[in-house]
């Protein structure tokens, strides 16, 4: 629940980065209306990290402040780019939650509820920024994004 948590961090940074430098207001409130949304994610994670006895990542001001700065860059090269990175950044979360499903216990129902309806809102995400005019980022972009998943979510688990 640790790397989930971080990764509803970076998805507030991301937002709020996009949202800074997004070109026009249709796609500022499309990415404040996530934002919010991921608050819930954020509430929730947190709830269950104390009821596992357990801590948030002490790296989340890094991730924090590496999000934000990724979320401004990608508004400010259009929104057709910045909607863009929201489908490609909720897809790769998503590919995230789908192996975490499949590694927590079947026993653990409150982690595995939280991780569904995180997913179900996240391809939500995704595809309204599709249909907002997002574009599909090149299988090399998208792998690039999984690599910068995979360094935070490793390092996240630990710290």
């Amino acid at each position: 629940m640790r790397v989930n948590h971080c990764g509803e961090v970076c998805a507030q940074a991301l937002y709020q980065g996009q949202a800074l430098t997004a070109k026009s207001s249709q796609t500022t409130a499309i990415l404040m209306q996530a934002a919010e949304e991921e608050m819930d994610h954020l509430a929730w994670c947190e709830q269950r990290i104390r009821e596992l006895d357990s801590h948030v990542s002490y790296l989340n001001p890094l991730w924090y402040a590496a999000s934000f700065t990724m979320g401004a860059v990608a508004g400010m090269l259009g929104d057709r780019i910045n909607l863009g990175f929201v489908a490609a950044t909720e897809q790769e979360v998503c590919r995230h939650l789908n192996d975490h499903l499949e590694k927590v216990s079947a026993n653990d129902d409150k982690t595995i509820a939280v991780m569904r309806k995180m997913r179900e809102d996240e391809n939500g995400h995704a595809a309204t920024a599709l249909e907002q005019g997002g574009m599909q980022f090149p299988k090399p972009v998208k792998s690039m994004m999984h690599l910068v998943s995979k360094l935070m979510t490793r390092t996240t688990y630990w710290v």
